[in-house]
C-alpha cells in the first residue's frame, strides 16, 4: 500500500531577549523553498528533509513537499513568516489530502511575536485541519524547549543525538520509520514528556565529552533495544535565552500506547539529570584570561582555537561584540584571524574601498554597544567577496551560506572577516572562501559556543571558550527573565 504524506521543515531557535526582529529576508538568507522546488534545495546538504525523501523512496510513500525554512536565530520571529511558512503547509493538508501520516522538521525553540510556543500552537492549528487520528512525527532540535502541548499533539518526537548536530539525516530516518509503523497500524506512539525546575542541563546537550548527556543517550539506546515498546528515546537540553514557562531540558519517550510505564522512564531519565544539574564540561574564560592561555598550547601542530560562545548568532547574540576583538588587538597577537564581525556599515565602506586600501572605520558595537562597543581601527583591505559559499564541513555540509557583501581587514597581526550577515562561525569555508587557511594560523578566533568544535577541532592545537559577556553570556542571572517558572535552577535553586 502506498501511503501520502505530508512534510515540510519550519524551524528557528529564538532567542527573545534579543533586539532584531527574524523577518523574512533573514530565511530568504538561509534557507527558503517552496513545493516541487524543495528536493533540489536540499539535494546533498545535511537536512533533515533528505531522511524524510529516503524513507519515502524505501517506503514507497507519495510525499507532499510543503515548505523548507530555517534562518539564523535571533528575535521573534515576524508574522508575515508566520503566515507564509505555515499558510503553506495548512493549505497542503487542506488541499492535497487526506493524508495517512505527516512529518515535519521542526527545531522545538520558536517564539513569534503573536506565539510564545509557536510549534505548539502550530500542531494544534494542523491538528484542527487533519484531525486527531492521522500519525503526525515531528524532528527537533536537540536544544528544544519541548512543551505539553507539542508532546499532547505529536505521536512520534525525535531530537538530534549528536552536539555539534551531525546527525539530521539520521533523526529524520527514525522518526520517519516509526511514522511507517504507525501508518500500518504495527505500533500506536504515543508521547510521555517529563521535566523538572531547571533552566538548564545536561551538560547543554554536548556529545564530544563523557558527560551526564552522554551517559542519558547510552543509557537511552539499551532502553530501545530491550524493550520493544520504546519505540525512541528523544534528549532535549533546552534553549535557555527563551523567557517563557516551559523553557529547559526535557525527556520525550515514545511508547507503543500509554502505558504508564513509559512515563516512568521518562521521569527516572530527569531525575538523573537533576542529579547532575551543576555539570558543566566547558571552562568559560574572560578574553584576558584566554590571551593569558595561548602560550600553554603552542607545542603542538595548528591553531589555538578560541571561541567566543557569548557572542554566539547561533544562539541569538548579534555577533558584533567587540570585547575579544579588543583583547586580541591589545595583545599584539600576529598570524591571527577572526570570525566573523557583523556590521553591514563597516563591511560596506571596506569592499568599497577595494583590496590594497588602508581605512579607517569604527568596527562592530552597531546593534548595543553594551556587549562591546565599536572599535576605532585603521588597517588594510586584503580582499572582498560575496560572503556566498557552500558548506563543507559536518554541520552545514551541502547548505549554501551567505555572509553577504564581506571584506578580509587587516589590523596589526589580526586578518578579521567583517561580514554583512550574522552566521554562526561553524565552518572552515567561513575563513577559506576568502582566501584565509585556518589550519596556518597561530590563533583563530570563531563566534560559536560549540558547533564550530565539528570542522575546527581536527585542525585545531587546542581550544579555549570565552565568555566575554554578550548577549549568549552563560551568566544567567544578567538576564532580565520575566516569564519563568518560578523556583528554577540555576537562577533560585541550588
Amino acid at each position: 500500500m502506498t501511503f501520502r504524506v505530508l512534510t515540510g521543515l519550519f524551524a528557528h531557535e529564538t532567542n527573545t531577549f534579543s533586539q532584531l526582529p527574524t523577518t523574512l529576508d533573514n530565511y530568504r538568507d538561509f534557507l527558503l523553498a517552496f513545493g516541487d522546488d524543495i528536493p533540489e534545495t536540499i539535494a546533498g546538504s545535511m537536512l533533515e528533509l533528505v531522511g524524510v525523501q529516503n524513507v519515502a523512496t524505501e517506503a514507497d510513500w507519495d510525499l507532499v513537499h510543503t515548505v523548507a525554512a530555517w534562518a539564523t536565530p535571533s528575535g521573534p520571529v515576524a508574522r508575515e513568516v508566520w503566515d507564509l511558512c505555515t499558510g503553506r503547509i495548512f493549505d497542503a493538508a487542506r488541499k492535497d489530502g487526506p493524508f495517512d501520516g505527516i512529518v515535519l522538521a521542526l527545531h522545538g525553540a520558536m517564539t513569534t511575536v503573536d506565539h510564545d510556543d509557536a510549534e505548539g500552537e502550530f500542531l494544534a492549528q494542523l491538528r484542527d485541519i487533519v484531525g486527531a487520528d492521522v500519525p503526525l512525527a515531528i524532528t527537533l532540535d536537540l536544544h528544544a524547549n519541548v512543551t505539553r502541548r507539542m508532546a499532547a499533539l505529536a505521536d512520534i518526537i525525535c531530537a538530534f543525538r549528536t552536539y555539534p548536530h551531525i546527525d539530521q539525516i539520521e533523526t529524520a530516518e527514525r522518526a520517519s520509520r516509526i511514522l511507517q509503523r504507525a501508518m500500518t497500524g504495527e505500533v500506536h506512539p504515543t508521547v510521555h514528556l517529563a521535566r523538572r525546575r531547571m533552566l538548564v542541563g545536561l551538560d547543554h546537550g554536548r556529545t564530544t565529552t563523557d558527560n551526564p548527556m552522554t551517559r542519558l543517550m547510552e543509557r537511552a539506546a539499551k532502553l530501545e533495544a530491550n524493550d520493544p515498546g520504546v519505540l525512541t528515546v528523544s534528549l532535549h537540553a533546552g534553549f535557555s535565552p527563551a523567557d517563557f514557562p516551559e523553557v529547559g531540558p526535557s525527556v520525550a519517550i515514545t511508547g507503543d500506547g500509554p502505558e504508564m510505564r513509559y512515563r516512568t522512564f521518562a521521569e527516572a531519565y530527569m531525575e538523573t539529570a537533576w542529579e547532575n544539574r551543576h555539570f558543566d564540561s566547558n571552562e568559560y574564560l574572560s578574553a584576558g584570561d584566554a590571551l593569558a592561555r595561548l602560550g600553554e598550547a603552542t607545542e603542538a601542530a595548528g591553531p589555538v582555537v578560541v571561541a567566543d560562545a557569548s557572542d554566539n548568532p547561533g544562539a541569538g547574540a548579534y555577533g558584533d561584540s567587540t570585547f575579544l576583538l579588543g583583547a586580541m588587538l591589545e595583545a599584539g597577537l600576529e598570524n591571527a584571524a577572526f570570525g566573523t564581525v557583523c556590521d553591514p556599515e563597516a563591511a560596506a565602506a571596506l569592499v568599497a574601498a577595494g583590496p590594497g586600501t588602508t581605512v579607517t572605520v569604527k568596527l562592530g558595537g552597531k546593534v548595543d554597544p553594551i556587549h562591546g562597543p565599536p572599535l576605532e581601527l585603521s588597517g588594510e583591505v586584503m580582499a572582498v567577496t560575496d560572503g556566498i559559499y557552500v558548506a563543507q564541513g559536518p554541520r552545514w555540509r551541502g547548505v549554501t551560506q551567505n555572509l553577504g557583501p564581506t571584506a578580509v581587514f587587516r589590523v596589526g597581526g589580526v586578518d578579521i572577516v567583517v561580514a554583512s550577515k550574522r552566521l554562526q562561525c561553524t565552518e572552515l569555508e567561513t575563513f577559506t572562501h576568502a582566501g584565509i587557511d585556518p589550519a596556518e594560523k597561530a590563533v583563530v578566533a570563531v563566534k560559536s559556543m560549540h558547533h564550530f568544535r565539528a570542522a575546527f577541532e581536527p585542525i585545531a592545537a587546542a581550544v579555549l571558550i570565552v565568555d566575554a559577556g554578550a548577549l549568549a553570556t552563560k551568566e544567567y542571572a544578567r538576564l532580565p527573565y520575566k516569564n519563568l517558572r518560578r523556583p528554577i535552577f540555576p537562577l533560585d535553586l541550588d
